[in-house]
């Protein structure tokens, strides 16, 4: 299970502050430890020169045995008379040298302890002063935690800090929340965006746009029970009538050409349920289509050759221009389907002994594309967009047909990326569809 999006935001700013404060806590602390070595150096090495000096002038007067203090136990001194009698030391110096180097610092242990000593020779004497490191060690720690426990105080108050701010700032997406759990099924009106962030406008746009696009397939689904009803009526009150026709026939020739009118009732049925179930699966199926690379004019060879007993049938003559193979991406059972529609159209519509021409080629900038031209009665121009929605026939035509063929090639040629155009056949004659695609797959 996912973390909320409010403990992210706050573990992650808390995380990050932690670290920023963390690194420059230790650069701090590396900077102060090293400036701090530097002090103690110095003072170690200012005692060393003064205690040369005092034993310049006071030695005979001096105590070999100097008495100890409380706070003696974290320094210590020597002072060897040529370099090798010991003439002067504190309580906790030990009867050797503290180091053995003549001058200068040096790090030394000694009694289980770790020491930083400076010695300095006069001439006659040698003063060694030595410091614990234990006594160094404790200003780190201490420097240490006076840097550390103000992140202590400070990350309680800032993660609560946060977890104001960032509610706060949230709110919007509990808001849009709501709203969208006090919607029923069928409501899907815009989700206001006036006082909405910056940030979340972009994800209520989309949102509006998916409820639009809902909205518009809810319509179309209540539509077409009532349309696919209404068209399916007439090829069936047409079948009742011939068949009644049939039944009530005196004779072989009245019954035998009524249920003929049956059988083409039949066919129209049978035509526009198919046409229908396509559509069905067009509109179901438009989110998993899978494309491939497809040859488009290896598809419109397949589909020609399905139209042709109808092209026969009217002594239609179906053209297909030759050429190189015309590579893109679909999938080529739609793209078949899609040419069969408009092939279909092309054919249903011409007259006989014309023909109908099929071509399959590139665009000057390279978009692949087909186009079946008729010499038909065509479109006019204030048509040509209402024949792409279903179920629309244009009035006063002679032809039989669902309604159906151009909106299934509008539908996947969409499903494509592609753009059906409808225009004037050559010389003004007739109907061109041509079907452009976005781009080309080489190879």
């Amino acid at each position: 299970m996912s973390a909320s999006l409010r403990l992210r935001l706050i573990v992650t700013t808390l995380a990050l502050v932690t670290a920023i404060w963390l690194a420059v806590a230790l650069a701090a602390w590396f900077e102060t430890r090293h400036e701090t070595e530097e002090i103690l150096d110095a003072h170690l090495a200012q005692a060393a020169a003064l205690l040369a000096a005092f034993v310049g002038h006071e030695a005979d007067d001096l105590d070999e045995h100097l008495p100890a203090h409380r706070y003696l136990r974290k320094v210590t001194f020597q002072v060897w008379e040529k370099g090798d009698k010991l003439r002067v030391h504190s309580a906790n110096a030990p009867d050797r040298r503290l180091a053995p180097a003549d001058h200068g610092f040096a790090d030394s242990e000694f009694d289980g302890r770790r020491w930083r000593v400076y010695s300095v020779w006069n001439g006659d004497y040698l003063v060694q002063v030595g410091e614990t490191r234990e006594a160094r060690d404790a200003i780190s720690g201490e420097l240490a935690r006076h840097l550390l426990a103000p992140l202590a105080i400070a990350l309680p108050l800032l993660a609560l800090a946060l977890a104001l701010l960032i509610g706060r700032g949230l709110r919007p997406l509990s808001r849009l929340a709501e709203d969208i759990g006090r919607r029923d099924a069928g409501r899907l009106d815009p989700i206001e965006t006036t006082d909405a962030p910056r940030e979340l406008k972009p994800v209520l746009d989309r949102l509006n746009q998916l409820f639009a696009r809902l909205g518009d397939s809810l319509d179309q689904e209540r539509r077409f029970p009532a349309d696919a009803a209404h068209e399916l009526r007439t090829p069936l009150a047409a079948m009742r009538t011939h068949a009644q026709v049939a039944m009530g026939a005196t004779n072989a020739t009245e019954r035998e050409a009524a249920l003929s009118h049956v059988i083409e009732a039949t066919d129209r049925a049978t035509h526009l349920l198919e046409q229908l179930l396509t559509l069905a699966r067009l509109d179901a199926n438009a989110a998993g289509t899978a494309f491939a690379a497809c040859d488009l004019r290896q598809i419109a060879t397949g589909a020609v050759a399905l139209a042709a007993p109808a092209a026969l049938s009217k002594e239609i003559e179906l053209a297909l221009e030759d050429g190189p193979a015309v590579p893109t991406r679909g999938q080529a059972a739609l793209l078949g389907v899609l040419l069969r529609n408009l092939i279909d159209n092309a054919v249903r519509y011409s007259p006989p002994t014309v023909c109908v021409g099929v071509t399959v080629a590139k665009q000057p900038d390279g978009r692949p594309f087909f186009e079946i031209c008729d010499q038909g009665p065509g479109i006019a121009p204030e048509e040509r967009a209402r024949v792409l929605d279903r179920f629309y026939r244009i009035a006063g035509s002679n032809e039989s047909g669902s309604g159906l063929g151009l909106s299934i090639a509008t539908r996947i040629a969409e499903l494509h990326g592609a753009r059906l155009e409808l225009a004037d056949g050559p010389a003004g004659k007739g109907l061109c569809a041509r079907v452009v695609f976005s781009g080309s797959v080489n190879g």
